[in-house]
């Protein structure tokens, strides 16, 4: 008895989620699909028009593809690792996020057929051959947003039936207690915001990266060091929100309204007449991503202000519980294990 009691701990999760039921399994079917379909689409796109027109050097439509079809294929890359994260931590709140992405995907998908016509018409010179290259790419420009509006649908549908089962995952963790509950509630969707905290911050500054490289060494400098420090205050706020390290957390939020600061110089600076750096390859898409970075950013501000109130109120049990459990406490960990409540910021 006393063996079994010593590897118990071992039932744990294992490192390899595979969705388990009916609703999960679609999801996760239904995220894949999109992901395959429209990625592959978008490649052939990039390498297709990178070989089909010609960089005199004369504009910015190298870059300016580059930038654009780089972060969408990242893009939806990066949301079928957040859904797979979704689904293994039962998360509602970041599901519901990634439907809100979905839709943003989808208003991208919109955007790039006028960026790619746009792009043809400034690199050729010939008229026949910008129609016929116009031509060539309109059925997949088309079929992209198709793909993406059928997904978002599915999704929606699917997340609306996921909440009722991963409630249930929640209420065997939390219990019936509303004000526990509520706090558990303001965790999730802090964590949910980091994630895409993350790759808004990080599509915007490698998009300011692709500018500044041809500018000043010291604007490249500074906004090469922003990527790890937006990384290490990211990472750090989860880490320190789980712990309930409340000094910690609010030097994170100081970094944050830095960040924040930054990218709003940016915004100012690449819609500024006077600017030094000339922002015009990547205006469209570095406006919409530093434009909801700084919002989203300050939510998650406001976010962290309510999760700091909620410290010291029996939260750390659930969201942080300790790692050495005395043997009379092996069922508790068997049940916690089949409904994690652990949620790390990858």
């Amino acid at each position: 008895m006393d063996d079994h009691s010593h590897k118990a701990p071992n039932h744990s999760r294992p490192l390899l989620y595979v969705p388990n039921s009916l609703w999960t399994r679609l999801f996760a079917s239904t995220v894949i699909t999109e992901t395959v379909l429209t990625v592959a689409i978008e490649s052939w796109i990039l390498i297709s028009l990178w070989n089909n027109l010609d960089d005199d050097g004369k504009t910015d439509g190298p870059l300016r593809l580059q930038s654009f079809l780089g972060l969408f294929i990242f893009a939806l890359l990066y949301e079928l690792a957040l859904s797979y994260d979704a689904l293994r931590r039962k998360n509602t709140i970041q599901l519901v996020g990634l439907c809100i992405c979905n839709l943003g995907l989808l208003t991208y998908g919109f955007l790039q057929m006028q960026e790619i016509q746009s792009t043809i018409s400034d690199m050729v010179n010939d008229k026949k051959l910008s129609t016929h290259l116009l031509k060539l790419y309109r059925v997949e420009l088309i079929i992209v947003p198709v793909i993406l509006g059928v997904g978002t649908v599915c999704m929606v549908f699917l997340t609306w039936k996921l909440r009722a089962e991963f409630s249930w995952s929640i209420y065997k963790n939390i219990s019936a207690d509303l004000q526990m509950k509520r706090r558990y509630v303001t965790y999730q969707v802090y964590i949910a915001l980091l994630k895409f905290d993350f790759f808004f911050v990080f599509g915007s500054q490698l998009q300011i990266l692709l500018v500044v490289f041809k500018a000043e060494d010291a604007d490249f400098i500074i906004n090469a060091a922003l990527i790890p420090t937006t990384i290490a205050t990211l990472v750090g706020s989860a880490q320190f929100c789980k712990r309930e390290k409340k000094k910690s957390l609010i030097t994170m939020i100081f970094f944050m309204l830095i960040i924040i600061g930054c990218f709003v110089l940016t915004l100012f600076r690449m819609h500024s007449v006077k600017t030094s750096v000339d922002f015009s390859s990547v205006r469209v898409s570095l406006t919409l991503f530093a434009g909801v970075s700084v919002l989203l950013m300050l939510i998650t501000v406001i976010t962290s202000v309510a999760c700091i109130i909620n410290f010291g109120k029996g939260l750390k049990n659930h969201t942080n519980p300790p790692k050495k459990r005395r043997k009379d406490s092996v069922t508790l960990e068997l049940q916690e294990s089949e409904t994690p409540t652990r949620f790390l910021l990858h």
